[in-house]
């Protein structure tokens, strides 16, 4: 039988809200006692009202930009070549 989630607090809120970027949402799921679908929810309803919340880094983001970014936040002077004419 499928376990029911309970309903979530402020307190989940803000623990989704401060742990989101480190922590993967089953991980926060379960300290938390709710659904994975739960936390997204949480994330979701957050970002529809202006909250900044970061989006998780290294999970899906490209290595290739990452390393640019950092390059970028370092101030390395980057000039982007353009695309040759066909």
């Amino acid at each position: 039988m499928k376990k029911r989630s309970r309903p979530i607090t402020k307190d989940d809120v803000k623990f989704v809200y401060e742990n989101y970027a480190k922590m993967a949402s089953s991980e926060i799921a379960e300290k938390l006692g709710i659904s994975r679908f739960q936390v997204m929810k949480i994330v979701s309803e957050l970002r529809k009202r202006g909250v900044d919340i970061p989006k998780k880094i290294g999970r899906k983001e490209n290595p290739i930009d990452a390393f640019v970014k950092e390059l970028e936040a370092k101030g390395v002077q980057l000039k982007p070549k353009k695309a040759a004419k066909k």
